[in-house]
């Protein structure tokens, strides 16, 4: 029998090779063997038929009576309220928010607007159970609430721990007098370092950068200093890495700088823009209120109701992780491992074990409740489809079946009639659309919450192939703010 590559076999029939690939790893060509790692494929096999744009009208005919159970809210409607401060951007050369440009999050002004409409007391505990970079619990704080917060990421943690630390004037003015004697001594110091053990380590920084930026690591380390200040000179150190080095975070990764300059060039550059950070780390704390009302725990929030009391939080806002197969742990894998958060590659992946199942570099052999016919409809219908990779399914079903887990946690630790609020952006593999907001809200209505409304504040914008592929239900493709109450009789 004659065999052709995927190649030769795209050229016949009129398809990429990399689609050609994807027909064989998903089982849809008959005969086709793999050899090392060359497809061969039969001359005389039928091309498939194409399943990607195969109209699925049931579960559309779904969305359309979950939007018609609850109250759903669209950007261009008159009562459309969160629009305008879901946007992170602007949040980002704010104070406090400024000290790390994180990418992920949303502003604390919306995080106000939803404490203003749905708490029903001046004071009490706020949760946030992806915690990020802690905007939910800097809002809080400054009106009024106490705060408790999960996060899994070191790196994540220690940024929101930072922000939220209670700094009095004198830790203040030592933190001044402590980065003004370290910028001096790096420029004179001449230490041997050791880079991190991460493969890319020794490509991280031009030769002069390098020197400076590690030999002023090297002083922050052995600084004797109250550890508010030490973790101050560290998470200053950690905000400029990204904007000194050859790499920038791109997509779920991160990607090699292609300048024709880099834009930093010498060492003086870095003692700039480091001075600048810790000016603005000294100027927000000098203008700000005291903080320091958060319990915060560097674990996961599944089983958070170990840590909280039942009946004692008045509000839950937060962002879980997106359903988008990015993973974090490889987005801020250079903080994590010149953070010295991680030491080992094994750490790493015990962090990303340990994390949502929003990505396909986790543990995945693990089983899942069917707890939602609607997700199970989804699931089954894409178990049709050809994939760009085989473990998306069982991804998606351990992702939600992690996010009931926390609306169940949710329900059992928020007190009679509060509230939480989900921001959430709905997701689609194979022309098949998620809606996470959906999906998020019947389950919580399953666990006893009643959803006052679904607000949608922005539509997602995707690739090509799949808005042609999403054309129908491309209304569904976008992020928004699911707003539960607590509904215990």
């Amino acid at each position: 029998m004659e065999f052709l590559t995927t190649r030769e076999i795209s050229e016949q029939w009129k398809i990429s090779a990399r689609r050609a690939a994807i027909l064989c790893e998903n089982g849809r060509i008959e005969g086709a063997v793999k050899k090392g790692k060359t497809w061969l494929i039969p001359s005389d096999a039928e091309k498939p038929e194409d399943g990607r744009c195969r109209k699925t009208k049931a579960y559309y005919d779904k969305f359309a009576e979950l939007e018609k159970k609850y109250t759903v809210i669209y950007p261009e409607s008159v009562n459309a309220t969160y629009t305008s401060l879901l946007n992170y951007s602007d949040d980002l050369n704010k104070p406090f928010q400024r000290w790390y440009r994180y990418k992920e999050g949303f502003s604390v002004e919306l995080v106000e607007q939803l404490i203003k409409e749905y708490s029903r007391h001046k004071e009490g505990r706020i949760l946030d159970p992806f915690l990020g970079s802690g905007s939910t619990l800097l809002a809080a704080n400054d009106m009024g609430y106490s705060g408790v917060g999960f996060e899994v990421n070191p790196f994540s943690f220690f940024l929101a721990k930072c922000k939220l630390e209670h700094y009095t004037k004198e830790i203040i003015e030592q933190f001044k007098e402590k980065y003004e004697e370290i910028l001096r001594e790096a420029e004179k110091a001449d230490n041997e370092y050791v880079l991190p053990k991460l493969s890319i380590s020794g490509k991280v920084f031009g030769e002069e950068i390098e020197k400076y930026y590690m030999n002023l690591g090297m002083l922050i380390d052995n600084s004797k200093a109250d550890e508010r200040i030490v973790n101050l000179l560290k998470l200053g150190w950690l905000a400029c890495l990204e904007a000194l080095c050859n790499y920038r975070k791109a997509g779920n990764g991160l990607k090699i700088r292609k300048y024709v300059k880099p834009r930093i060039i010498t060492a003086d550059d870095a003692r700039v823009m480091l001075l600048e950070e810790y000016q603005n780390i000294y100027i927000d704390l000098l203008k700000s209120k005291s903080r320091g009302d958060a319990t915060l725990y560097n674990e996961t929030c599944l089983n958070m109701s170990k840590r909280i009391k039942a009946n004692t939080i008045e509000g839950i806002i937060f962002s879980p992780p997106y359903a988008n197969c990015f993973d974090y742990t490889e987005i801020y894998k250079l903080e994590l491992w010149f953070g010295k958060f991680v030491s080992e590659y094994s750490d790493l992946k015990k962090l990303r074990n340990a994390s949502l199942h929003s990505h396909l570099n986790g543990n995945l052999n693990l089983e899942a409740e069917s707890k939602s016919e609607t997700l199970e409809e989804l699931l089954s219908e894409l178990q049709k489809k050809e994939l760009w990779d085989k473990k998306i399914p069982k991804m998606l079903q351990l992702y939600y079946d992690d996010m009931f887990k926390v609306l169940e946690e949710s329900y059992k630790v928020l007190d009679d009639k509060g509230f939480c609020c989900i921001v959430v952006g709905n997701s689609a593999y194979g022309g098949i659309v998620f809606p996470a907001d959906l999906i998020l809200a019947e389950y919580a209505e399953k666990t006893g919450f009643k959803v006052d409304k679904i607000e949608v504040d922005r539509y997602i914008i995707t690739s090509s192939q799949q808005y042609e592929m999403t054309k129908e239900t491309g209304k569904y493709l976008r992020e928004s703010v699911v707003c539960l109450v607590k509904n215990k009789s």
